[in-house]
């Protein structure tokens, strides 16, 4: 099954190259991280649990990073074994810097066992969900990671030459997921944020909106699986 997408985070290459080699920062945003250990360099035991069919169950093996180019891209090989039988993957992941953003794009092979008997739809809308959860948390903690002042300072260089609805973030939508569409990632105030706000679900509390915007978000996310399930289980048998 190929496997690709891009999304826009708000920092800089060298700032997501260090999250993406960060065992502490990568067990905190990939989905299911029940281990992750280094077991020499650039190569690292991993241990997942997805709950998420028709993948769900446990997923070990190991990680291996190669063909390092700071801050611009890397190879990533992925070998292990699961309940669904072998998992092998491999791929690259490219980081273009975009003004006071960088572009991060991954593309590359996945092949689990017997799940590869099911149809490819739904099995890549389930690997694109588990691949946006992840990209979210990375994004959170990029966010924790960077001084105030610093995105305080990118924040008001970008206004200068952006119209407001560049500004604005472009986040998944269920469309997205089903028609394979890359996700984007980008600061700003969405027409998510502001529903929130119009029905005054964080009570003017920031902290709040954000956490019902995520709600919101994953919801849309679960509910697209599901469709994705549905509509999986109704195509023609060959």
């Amino acid at each position: 099954m190929d496997v690709e997408g891009a999304y826009t985070l708000q920092a800089t290459p060298e700032e997501i190259w260090k999250c993406l080699m960060d065992q502490q920062v990568l067990r905190q945003a990939l989905p299911g991280v029940e281990h992750l250990e280094a077991l020499g360099e650039n190569r690292y035991a991993i241990r997942l649990a997805v709950k998420h069919a028709p993948l769900r169950g446990s997923y070990e093996g190991t990680v291996t990073i190669s063909d390092q180019e700071y801050p611009h891209c890397y190879r990533i090989i992925v070998e292990g074994e699961s309940r669904h039988g072998p998992v092998r993957g491999e791929g690259w992941v490219r980081l273009l810097r975009r003004e006071h953003n960088t572009v991060v794009s991954y593309q590359g092979v996945l092949n689990v066992g017997r799940a590869g008997l099911l149809p490819v739809p739904v099995l890549r809308g389930t690997t694109k969900m588990l691949i946006q959860q992840f990209f979210l948390s990375l994004a959170d903690q990029l966010r924790v990671m960077r001084p105030p002042e610093v995105a305080g300072a990118s924040d008001l260089a970008a206004s200068s030459d952006q119209s407001e609805a560049q500004r604005q973030a472009q986040v998944w939508s269920p469309d997205s997921l089903a028609s394979g569409e890359p996700a984007l990632l980008i600061r700003g105030r969405t027409p998510l944020h502001r529903l929130v706000q119009r029905l005054h679900l964080g009570g003017g509390d920031p902290r709040a909106e954000e956490r019902w915007v995520q709600t919101i978000r994953r919801t849309a996310m679960l509910a697209a699986l599901l469709l994705l399930v549905w509509v999986g289980t109704r195509l023609p048998r060959k």
